[in-house]
């Protein structure tokens, strides 16, 4: 053969950045097409090849699959026989995770302030008093700098440009930085990565300290963005304590695990702001919150690095590094040499993903015809229109130190409201709202006679097409038409709510209108589900994949889109209407249920059908009848294609 097999089909199927066509989201150009037919497919160039290569090369790859199974298995019975702190477990960053939430979210409200008095220092070094009688809400240099436009504005500047830099290296190196984990483990990328996000909080610091010395003075702060954006930042540090969960536990029981960890990082993000407060009315200086912060981040540095253990082996580290070597050589083998465009695909391939979002064709479930879906084009479109309000959280803090003269501590309580009513709503209002209100599906389940334990052999031999009924006495699954109607309640009560707070005129009114926009935090539960519902409803499997594109959704339009649009509309207007980033937020959260309304879910049913046309479908559904008897024909989310036809 003109090269050997670069892996066997097992570890194949691992390689995801080989530029296959069964694999790839993007059609092929022809000099790839040309390529694939000159050099075939692993297995149709094996079949055309010398039977006595193809079985050396069969018996190596056995060899080497026996090398590395037993590496493994001896890996794991070494790991097993360690003590308990010497194991790798899930509950390691189940024990850790509520400290480092609570670091990250206690510095958010006196981020700001932080800001503001940079900033007042340098555009008005006259009036500049010492730092730590600045954090007084009632102090007159307070009352001056947080109502200057000039240093609102010198603010929103800095707060963008560091925004950017964070989430554009975001987009482009947290990818990297999972990948490089699988090949050189977990603790390793988590090190870096909190790393960064230790030395942001001493820079600042620093900067803080000795900003009248330092060329650039407060703009040295876009060096510590930089730095957590190249490092991976928080998506790097919850993308690898992802992957840590996953390799630790079984497939049954990581649900829980996540639900644990989600949960815990409800309460980081709801205590976290309260403790902030709480220490600048101690310390009475905003500084403090960033002193307690840095300890906290090297505690977390040292345990992760010190204490935790890697819970990938040597030899699956070992297996990764051999594929995506492999896979690399691949891909330059392919590629035109000196392309102009090579750093263009690049340095955009993470959009890549993004193709699984164009509109798919659907089948009609009368008809059977297919027609072009737009359900998750329009989705995706309205998720990254919603999610974008993440984007304006530093200038509502601007806004409300300006308008309320708000300082850190007030800012930190009502930070704390907020997240608490969001952990309320999600774990207790929203499951007791579905389980009174959604309806139940009509889908149901098939049954050939009486006797539901009929052996397996009969059920699949005995049965055909015409005889089967349906049952309506059957479980009945989850119907995707009520997530879709949570979605478009929750935008409505967002909106409600910033049109609400854009007309408060005090911090209490606003605090209570915050909580009722606050109650829209059902909207990405409920798009998670509408989108699985359509992918598969267009013929998708893959959902991981789907969930894929819609985080790139996520990043773009929440750490890049956002950020920079609420930036320069405050920049811009602050002098004269400052209320306009929540204008812009209710204009954002009105095209997105308008892009809304217009989706429409099959309902999941299961019709009889006799038609010639279905039949052959219909008998190969058949084959695995007698798993039917035992779990519902429909998914989670109602979606299964057989039902369908």
């Amino acid at each position: 053969m003109s090269r050997p097999r670069e892996q066997s089909r097992g570890r194949s199927l691992r390689v995801q950045s080989r530029p296959r066509g069964s694999h790839s989201p993007f059609p092929q150009d022809l000099a790839t097409e040309a390529d694939i037919f000159i050099h075939p497919d692993e297995s149709i160039a094996a079949e055309l090849s010398l039977g006595g290569d193809l079985r050396d090369e069969e018996e190596i790859d056995l060899q080497e699959e026996d090398i590395l199974r037993a590496q493994e298995d001896d890996a794991t019975e070494r790991i097993a026989e360690r003590r308990w702190w010497r194991k790798p477990s899930p509950w390691w960053f189940i024990c850790i995770i509520p400290f480092a939430t609570i670091a990250r979210a206690a510095t958010q409200a006196p981020r700001v302030e932080i800001f503001i008095q940079l900033v007042c220092d340098a555009y008005k070094p006259i009036r500049a008093v010492d730092h730590g009688t600045f954090s007084s809400p009632a102090s007159d240099r307070w009352k001056l700098c947080s109502s200057d436009p000039i240093i609102q504005a010198e603010v929103a500047k800095l707060s963008l440009a560091m925004a950017i830099s964070t989430g554009v290296l975001g987009c482009l190196t947290t990818a990297w930085w999972g990948s490089l984990s699988d090949r050189h483990g977990r603790i390793k990328v988590l090190g870096w990565a909190i790393s960064g996000l230790f030395i942001e909080q001493v820079i600042m610091v620093f900067v803080f300290k000795f900003s009248k010395f330092l060329p650039g003075g407060y703009w040295l702060l876009v060096v510590a963005s930089t730095i957590s954006g190249v490092t991976g930042g928080l998506n790097a540090v919850s993308a690898t304590i992802h992957a840590y969960i996953s390799d630790c536990t079984e497939p049954t029981a990581r649900s829980r695990f996540f639900s644990l960890f989600l949960g815990l990082v409800f309460v980081g993000f709801a205590v976290g702001p309260t403790l902030g407060s709480m220490l600048i009315g101690a310390t009475t200086d905003p500084i403090s919150v960033f002193y307690a912060a840095s300890f906290l981040y090297l505690i977390y540095v040292l345990v992760v690095c010190g204490v935790v253990p890697e819970s990938l082996t040597a030899s699956s580290m070992a297996e990764s590094r051999k594929i995506y070597k492999e896979s690399q050589g691949f891909i330059s083998s392919t590629q035109v040499k000196f392309s102009p465009f090579a750093w263009f695909d690049w340095l955009f391939g993470f959009l890549r993903p993004l193709a699984l979002l164009l509109p798919g064709g659907a089948r009609e479930p009368d008809s059977g015809s297919r027609r072009r879906d737009w359900g998750l084009p329009l989705l995706a479109a309205a998720y990254g229109f919603g999610i974008a309000l993440r984007g304006d959280i530093t200038y509502e803090y601007q806004y409300m130190s300006l308008a309320f003269g708000w300082g850190s501590q007030q800012l930190g309580y009502f930070t704390s409201i907020l997240s608490a009513t969001r952990a309320i709503h999600l774990t207790l209002f929203l499951p007791l709202i579905a389980k009174l209100f959604q309806p139940k599906s009509g889908a149901q389940l098939p049954h050939g006679d009486n006797d539901p334990r009929r052996s397996d052999s009969d059920t699949s031999s005995s049965r055909t097409p015409s005889q089967v009924k349906f049952s309506p006495t059957s479980a009945t699954p989850h119907v995707p038409t009520f997530d879709l109607t949570l979605a478009r309640v929750s935008i409505f009560i967002e909106i409600i709510g910033f049109v609400l707070m854009a007309s408060a005129p005090n911090g209490y009114l606003f605090t209570a209108y915050s909580v009722i926009s606050s109650l829209g935090i059902g909207f990405s539960p409920a798009i998670n589900s509408v989108a699985s519902a359509l992918y598969t409803q267009n013929g998708g499997k893959e959902l991981g994949k789907l969930f894929g594109a819609l985080g790139v959704v996520q990043t773009i339009s929440s750490q890049v889109l956002g950020p920079f649009l609420y930036g320069v509309t405050y920049m811009k207007t602050v002098a004269t209407v400052p209320t306009a980033i929540f204008i812009v937020s209710v204009v954002a959260l009105t095209i997105a249920f308008l892009l809304l309304v217009p989706i429409r879910l099959q309902e999941p049913r299961i019709s009889h059908v006799d038609d010639t046309e279905n039949l052959g479908s219909r008998h190969r559904g058949l084959e695995d009848m007698s798993a039917l008897e035992h779990t519902p024909l429909l998914g989670e989310q109602g979606t299964n294609r057989r039902g369908r036809r």
